[in-house]
């Protein structure tokens, strides 16, 4: 009797413990302009950023396998240095869902590259909110503590905090020789699209009306919109001005160019069904914002 007590005990922590997780990470390696000398180092990756990715526990909170986080990590290995010293650029993609709906919502697009990195099949990552181990483990940690700012932001005003404070804490006490190695911590001049400047941007106080907007866009619109989708829009006409003053208050930061690579297409699908003024209001906005794409907003503007 005994034993099977034992036994159901460890079977209900296992579970409590598979049901705690927060991410439900998608990881694909790839090599495909390179002839690794090893080539089993791509699976060998591959699984250890997985493992390490939905093994961790990242916050105190519980989540129910419905809750996790969806999102995608796609690595390409650009090239070999030998001895297992490695350049990456990681493909990122987060999504947040819908509520009362099957969408799910693009919350994070990013594209990181030439990421130099030392990978030994042998050893595992570590979260490295304290203590500095590796880069990949370092990369890792910051996009997994990032995905879950964002989210939690887009939950409840300013909700991401803590864990912003702890990307905050972890590139203040990166070693000097990492920074100086990978220049994405660092606030170099020519480089302005990097980590570092992400999460400044984020705990900046010009972007507080920012991260204000992040969260009415998808607690105020998105998540009403099928109640009541003439007011969603309108809604989030507003919140979409409320972004282009942030991006007056701080031009050209990468926060807002990430937001509008993000939400984009998004934005413009909702819009299709607005009425003129929002589409006036949505096109102006977001041309200011995102100069580029300025094609593929003026749909908004044709009858």
């Amino acid at each position: 009797m005994k034993k099977k007590i034992v036994i159901l005990s460890v079977l209900l922590f296992s579970f409590n413990h598979i049901w705690s997780q927060e991410l439900n990470a998608n990881v694909r390696v790839s090599s495909p302009n390179l002839a690794l000398s090893d080539k089993s180092i791509v699976k060998q990756l591959e699984q250890n950023v997985k493992d390490f990715l939905n093994s961790q526990k990242w916050t105190q909170d519980v989540f129910e396998p419905n809750e996790r986080i969806k999102c995608n990590f796609q690595i390409t290995i650009s090239a070999d240095r030998g001895d297992n010293n490695l350049l990456i650029d990681l493909s990122l993609q987060a999504v947040r869902p819908v509520f009362n709906s099957s969408y799910e919502s693009p919350m994070l697009n990013i594209n990181d590259k030439q990421i130099p990195i030392h990978f030994d099949p042998y050893k595992n990552l570590e979260n490295s909110k304290e203590t500095f181990y590796d880069n990949l483990s370092a990369v890792l940690t910051y996009y997994a503590y990032l995905i879950l700012a964002l989210d939690y932001d887009s939950f409840s005003l300013e909700g991401g905090e803590p864990y912003l404070q702890i990307l905050n804490n972890m590139l203040n006490s990166l070693p000097t020789n990492i920074k100086s190695s990978d220049d994405a911590w660092s606030a170099t001049k020519d480089k302005k699209y990097n980590r570092y400047f992400l999460l400044e941007n984020l705990t900046n106080p010009r972007m507080k009306a920012f991260r204000r907007a992040f969260y009415e866009y998808h607690r105020l619109a998105l998540d009403v919109m099928s109640k009541d989708p003439a007011a969603a829009r309108s809604t989030l006409s507003n919140v979409i001005e409320d972004v282009g003053r942030a991006n007056s208050s701080y031009p050209q930061s990468y926060l807002i160019k990430l937001f509008s690579f993000s939400k984009s297409q998004e934005i413009i699908e909702i819009f299709k069904q607005g009425n003129t003024q929002e589409k006036q209001k949505v096109h102006q906005a977001m041309t200011q914002m995102d100069p580029a794409n300025t094609s593929a907003y003026n749909v908004l503007t044709k009858s």
